[in-house]
């Protein structure tokens, strides 16, 4: 049977009642999120894993702390997969930066995939730092896989294998918590992918 690729997204964190631009904050998991990875765990429980990657940020280790607790699977700390950067805009709520940068806001909205908020990384940017710590990751193993990243993360890698158009990322819905199974179709040699939605309400 082939291997599987297994991308999450970390549970819930709390950034309070508006939404912000999160994304190397380094925010700890919401006690809704931790009710997500216990589920989580509980789904990946009958799942042999070889091993597991994360990115460095506390919502991701904590995530990887819950999921593999009581077993052997080793970890390791991957500084690539880390969210994107987003510069003088982190931890800003979008409705600020709308109301003050309104001209950069409406050019990111239109080149989202070219855009470099000041200070911050594009996604394109993104992908060229993500997509070699991917290729190590796939390289170096050769059973199933756990990659515990971010939104951001995932869709990157998702548009690269899947040759969707950057421009589109946001289009490729990556919830609190899913789960994004990838394997590899010899005969048609090209990666197939299907969500898991294990946290849904």
């Amino acid at each position: 049977m082939d291997r599987k690729i297994f991308l999450l997204r970390h549970g819930q964190i709390d950034y309070g009642i508006e939404k912000r631009y999160i994304g190397i904050t380094d925010l700890p998991l919401s006690n809704a999120g931790i009710g997500q990875v216990t589920r989580l765990k509980e789904y990946f429980s009958g799942i042999e894993i070889e091993k597991a990657y994360t990115s460095p940020l506390k919502r991701c280790l904590q995530t990887a702390d819950i999921l593999l607790e009581g077993s052997s699977i080793s970890r390791e700390v991957i500084a690539e997969l880390k969210e994107i950067n987003m510069g003088d805009w982190e931890n800003q709520t979008i409705d600020y930066i709308k109301d003050h940068f309104r001209e950069m806001y409406e050019i990111r909205g239109a080149n989202i995939d070219t855009f470099v908020p000041p200070g911050g990384e594009s996604f394109a940017q993104l992908q060229k730092r993500v997509m070699p710590a991917f290729e190590y990751i796939t390289a170096n193993t050769a059973g199933n896989i756990l990659v515990i990243s971010h939104a951001g993360v995932n869709r990157v890698i998702l548009s690269k294998l899947l040759n969707f158009p950057l421009q589109d990322v946001f289009k490729i819905s990556q919830p609190y918590g899913c789960v994004n199974q990838l394997s590899w179709d010899i005969k048609c040699r090209r990666w197939q992918w299907e969500q898991v939605q294990v946290n849904q309400s």
